[in-house]
């Protein structure tokens, strides 16, 4: 299992779900895609994207204003 990072803070939708879709594209199942963003609808949209998607996600605020969004690819 490997675990990968994207920064995405200043993007606005629907940028940050397209790159986290290719990114996933290249990744294996178990893996790890760990998204950083600064929008509330960001992170939202997101998680709802790659969770009906199947994909296992966690949405937690780790800052003020700054999201992480964890998703597990099956």
């Amino acid at each position: 299992m490997a675990v990968f990072r994207m920064d995405t803070c200043g993007e606005m939708c629907p940028i940050p779900i397209v790159r986290a879709r290719v990114k996933l594209k290249q990744m294996a199942p178990g893996d790890i895609l760990v998204v950083t963003c600064d929008h509330s609808c960001t992170s939202q949209s997101l998680a709802e994207t790659m969770a009906k998607m199947g994909h296992r996600v966690e949405v937690r605020e780790v800052a003020n204003g700054i999201w992480e969004v964890t998703i597990k690819k099956v």
